[in-house]
């Protein structure tokens, strides 16, 4: 058994909010529909964090069978490598977070059809696939690619479909800038990582392609991200008061520029993930003030 203290430590709080993010826009997208269940929505933000918990427990116990964690790694529970907790005790714990989130979805299922099923199987799917397996997605240059789809358009377009019953064009458009600033953290993570995962047989992003264009990939998502945004605003497809995102533009130049050093790039997750927040507040409010502009 973990006491709540280490169910928190292993639920690594901070990437949650990489969760609130999507289930956040694809509310301000479904409000707009005219139809919006509070209850389902509720129920999705249960859902997104057992799912969180449950692909960050997975994450320490595929890590640490295979010996990529110590006490020293950054960004990690550490509740397994510390003899805290029996590493089965942590995969089972994995196991119990999945299985609430497919009880809560199963409800979710009953009013809204099908396809909220397939869609959560996919995204448990990608749970496991992304960090265990003889060759886990987190260990090639390809870990951002299922983060970009998982935490951008599934769960925003999720979200939607869960709380109005309908998925628009919005949904999907409004996704494209979330996920590419999650796949942004994940880049960071493994800029941070690059020397230990290396040593580990691991081929990320920036280990196959050096860290200099790793970066320049990681600063290429975040002004894609912003493009996206104005793209659509000018193109008609998101309302004009989606460019409020644009406001947040002099922090992520601040936050390149703190990355630009090595002990820039070991802050990289946290500085990255708090741009992300920024940004899809400022997005989830501006798709609401289109609404009651």
């Amino acid at each position: 058994m973990m006491t709540f203290a280490q169910l928190v430590r292993v639920s690594r709080p901070p990437t949650l909010a990489a969760t609130v993010v999507p289930i956040l826009v694809g509310a301000a997208v479904a409000w707009i529909s005219g139809k919006f269940s509070w209850w389902s929505w509720l129920d999705m933000i249960a859902i997104g964090f057992a799912m969180q918990i449950g692909a960050n427990m997975l994450n320490e116990y595929f890590d640490f069978q295979k010996g990529l964690d110590g006490e020293e790694s950054q960004g990690i529970g550490g509740i397994i490598v510390s003899g805290e907790v029996p590493a089965k005790t942590v995969w089972h714990g994995a196991l119990i977070c999945y299985g609430i989130a497919l009880g809560l979805g199963l409800i979710l299922v009953a009013t809204h059809g099908p396809w909220l099923l397939v869609m959560g199987l996919l995204a448990i799917l990608a749970g496991f696939v992304y960090a265990g397996g003889p060759l886990p997605l987190s260990s090639t240059p390809f870990g951002e690619i299922i983060v970009f789809f998982v935490m951008g358009p599934l769960e925003v377009t999720a979200t939607s479909l869960a709380t109005s019953g309908v998925i628009t064009s919005l949904a999907w458009f409004a996704s494209l800038p979330v996920g590419l600033l999650v796949a942004s953290i994940l880049l960071a993570n493994n800029l941070r990582d690059r020397t230990k995962d290396a040593a580990f047989g691991r081929h990320t992003i920036p280990i196959v392609l050096g860290s200099r264009t790793g970066f320049a990939i990681l600063v290429g998502f975040i002004g894609l991200a912003y493009a996206t945004v104005l793209f659509l605003v000018l193109s008609h497809r998101m309302p004009v008061s989606a460019g409020l995102v644009l406001a947040s533009i002099p922090l992520a130049v601040k936050s390149v520029r703190a990355m630009r050093t090595e002990p820039g790039l070991r802050r990289g997750v946290p500085i990255v993930g708090r741009l992300h927040v920024v940004m899809g507040f400022l997005l989830t409010l501006g798709i609401l003030w289109n609404v009651h502009g």
